[in-house]
This record gives structure tokens, sequence and C-alpha cells, in this order.
């Protein structure tokens, strides 16, 4: 029996710790004189249960293991949705579709100027700037006006390089 309210009382720690006070507080209401002796022991069953509920909090708890709620694969470090999305039209470009490729090239551009732009540089500024951070044969590709062919290895190694960039 006593092991039984033993694991009641470790089971409703907190409840009992307020319970507990809630009796000293009203002992202390009802009985004026006894104001000194109820708040010393007040006080010592305060901190009693401020230590039970800290003991409790640390020892009993289990660390949290955090999942995402929706199942989503979390994104690769320095992966871009733009990059993903250019995936089919390199595709297309690769197939020689020259829609695809004024897309590559006018999406690379882009994702080229945002890379930039956190160094106060630009495609349309000095080329040594821009070859510095990118490169000298993705900053030509970037800077030429006319579409010349490019292969899918050199489409990957520019979006590698602005991916680290």
């Amino acid at each position: 029996m006593r092991a039984r309210l033993l694991e009641l009382v470790r089971q409703q720690a907190v409840l009992t710790a307020v319970g507990a006070a809630g009796l000293l507080g009203l002992l202390l209401m009802l009985a004026p004189a006894l104001d000194r002796a109820a708040l010393l022991v007040a006080s010592a069953g305060v901190l009693v249960g401020v230590g039970a509920l800290g003991i409790w909090l640390l020892r009993d708890h289990k660390d949290i293991e955090w999942t995402t709620s929706a199942g989503r694969v979390p994104r690769v470090r320095g992966s871009d949705r733009r990059v993903t999305a250019l995936a089919r039209s390199i595709d297309a470009a690769g197939a020689g579709d020259d829609a695809a490729a004024r897309r590559v090239h006018a999406t690379l551009r882009s994702l080229a100027d945002a890379r930039l732009a956190p160094r106060g540089l630009t495609l349309d500024g000095p080329p040594a700037d821009a070859e510095a951070v990118l490169g000298r044969d993705l900053t030509a590709y970037l800077i030429s006006t006319g579409q010349r062919p490019v292969s899918t290895q050199e489409l990957a190694s520019f979006i590698t390089t602005l991916e680290e960039h």
C-alpha cells in the first residue's frame, strides 16, 4: 500500500506540491498567530516543491526528437529552387531548342546577378570583377549577347559555380 501511495505521489508531484502550498496558505489565513511559523513551513514547502519539479524535469524526460511534420525532404545546402527548375530547360536546350537555350541563358544571368549583388558587383560592370568571383568561362557566357551552344557538362559546371558562390 505504501509503495502504491508513493507511486501516486511521484506521478502527481507537481499537483501535490501546489496542493500543499495552497493548504499552507489557507492555514496562514485562518490562523494569523501562526503566520511566522506557517510562513517558514510554506517557504520550505515551496523550496522542496521547486526542487522536486527540477529533478522531475531533468531526470524523467527523454530527449525530444524533432521531425518535419509534413515529411518533406530537407533542402540540400546550397541548392536553389531556380536551379532545380532549370533542369528541364537544360534538357530541352541540349536537344536543340533555341527558346530553351535563351531561357537557360536568362536564368543563369539572373542567378549570377543575385549572387554578385551582395558583393556590390554586376555583370554590366567591369568584367574583371565578375570574373574574379564567377570565373572566366561563366562570365564570358553570361556577358555574350548571342547564344553560343554550350554542352551539358559546361552548364553543369556553371550551375555548380553559381551554387558555390
